[in-house]
């Protein structure tokens, strides 16, 4: 005798749902809500990447009620599973822009904390800006000088020059921080800001840096010393001095990472002597106590040739990551001088370039690996529509892979993670949540 339940169709678990659907069930929640997905079953969990753990970059809103319903920041995560982006819901928005009239872009990244930077007077000659040091997560917003972000410099020849960038140290405060940023091709804006004095300056680096254009800068851990990159390969240590002296912050100093050179050409053995003139986009990284540079030949540049001691083709992508080797003496032989040599991985490290300061992250489990693989460098592409798109290249494989396309676009080339103190969220509503079950 055939029961009537026989012919009822067979429902799947809620935990054999695919990782795809799972992830895009999550993506619309906000914060909290995506945290309890993750306490719902063990599948789950390893399908979603912690909250901290998730790159995420700023998404053009495409104006009208979208722009409005958004804000002025928007920031999107890139699901691999799902194969799309998705806005992270629940973010605060910026109020110290209001009095800004031209368009807000993202111009820096760290820790949690974004930089904005808008115009503040649409076709004058001479621009205004309004730069803002801002946290998503807390609503804490914290002033910058507007010479840290020159808009009429990107208006200027926007297919060459680099999209702006401004660095700043960790745990900034409106009491204490440093920001740097390459505010011309050959200037650099620096603010220190100690026990409530702040100070700005604009240093002409042609000299310095033997007319050599300026690439990149990066912070060091502690935030006393920034590293400028040159388009030549060359390395600068930029000393801020942030201790105050009769009042008065003590002078910025620089010097060439390798004394007694004004470029480090001859610390590049060959071929990369060679290859340093033809890689125009640099990068400049600190990983695990390590000094890295990031060298590409950019898409849409077309592949180089080079005849020096050899004849030389540099493709089109091509990527290259070299380490610094300090001077060293070992024992019973003589003193080796400092170099710059290839490096096969990265320690274990993901690390994502753009116009945030260069974030190091170790693979883990938990699903954090679901983007993040040890030994990549994600970067980002300029694209002939003006937005951005993305690339993972793996040290093994030497090979780039195209990440999935935004909806709306990438409007700005950096990568944010949320700050370490979201991860209460996640471990208080996650809580509740198995409490409840």
């Amino acid at each position: 005798m055939q029961h009537a339940d026989d012919d009822m169709p067979t429902h799947r678990r809620w935990a054999d749902l695919h990782a795809g659907l799972v992830s895009r069930v999550a993506d619309l929640c906000a914060l909290r809500g995506y945290a309890s997905c993750r306490a719902v079953c063990a599948s789950w969990r390893a399908a979603l990447p912690p909250p901290t753990s998730r790159p995420l970059a700023p998404v053009a809103d495409g104006g009208g009620d979208t722009a409005s319903r958004h804000g002025p920041l928007s920031l999107a995560v890139c699901s691999v599973h799902a194969q799309r982006w998705s806005r992270l819901l629940g973010l605060r928005q910026p109020s110290g822009l209001a009095n800004a009239t031209g368009a807000c872009r993202c111009v820096g990244a760290r820790d949690g904390w974004v930089v904005l930077a808008a115009a503040n007077s649409k076709g004058a000659a001479a621009a205004a800006s309004v730069v803002l040091l801002f946290n998503p997560v807390t609503g804490v917003e914290i002033p910058l000088h507007a010479s840290l972000y020159d808009p009429n410099c990107e208006r200027a020849s926007p297919s060459t020059s680099p999209a702006p960038k401004v660095v700043f140290s960790p745990c900034p405060t409106a009491r204490d921080l440093a920001a740097v940023s390459i505010c011309r091709p050959n200037r650099l804006a620096v603010q220190r800001t100690t026990d409530g004095y702040s100070s700005a300056i604009v240093l002409d680096t042609a000299a310095l840096m033997d007319g050599d254009d300026l690439a990149d800068v990066a912070f060091d851990g502690n935030g006393r010393v920034a590293y400028c990159l040159t388009r030549h390969g060359a390395v600068h240590v930029l000393r801020l001095n942030r201790r105050r002296r009769r009042g008065r912050l003590r002078p910025i100093e620089i010097e060439p990472l390798v004394a007694g050179a004004g470029t480090d050409a001859a610390a590049f053995p060959a071929p990369y002597d060679t290859i340093a003139r033809f890689t125009d986009a640099k990068n400049l990284v600190l990983c695990g106590g390590a000094l890295y540079q990031v060298w590409r030949r950019p898409s849409g540049a077309g592949s180089a040739v080079a005849c020096d001691q050899q004849l030389l083709r540099i493709p089109e992508g091509a990527v290259f990551v070299l380490r610094y080797e300090p001077p060293a003496s070992p024992a019973g032989g003589s003193r080796r001088p400092p170099c710059w040599s290839e490096t096969k991985d990265l320690g274990g490290h993901a690390l994502f370039l753009g116009a945030n300061d260069a974030a190091a992250a170790a693979r883990g489990g938990d699903g954090a690996a679901e983007l993040m693989r040890g030994d990549c460098l994600y970067y980002w592409a300029s694209r002939a529509e003006g937005d951005y798109e993305a690339f993972v290249y793996s040290m093994a494989d030497r090979m780039s892979t195209r990440l999935p396309p935004a909806t709306g676009g990438v409007s700005s080339p950096l990568w944010y993670f949320l700050p370490a103190g979201a991860a209460n969220v996640e471990e208080a509503t996650t809580t509740t949540a198995m409490e409840a079950a």
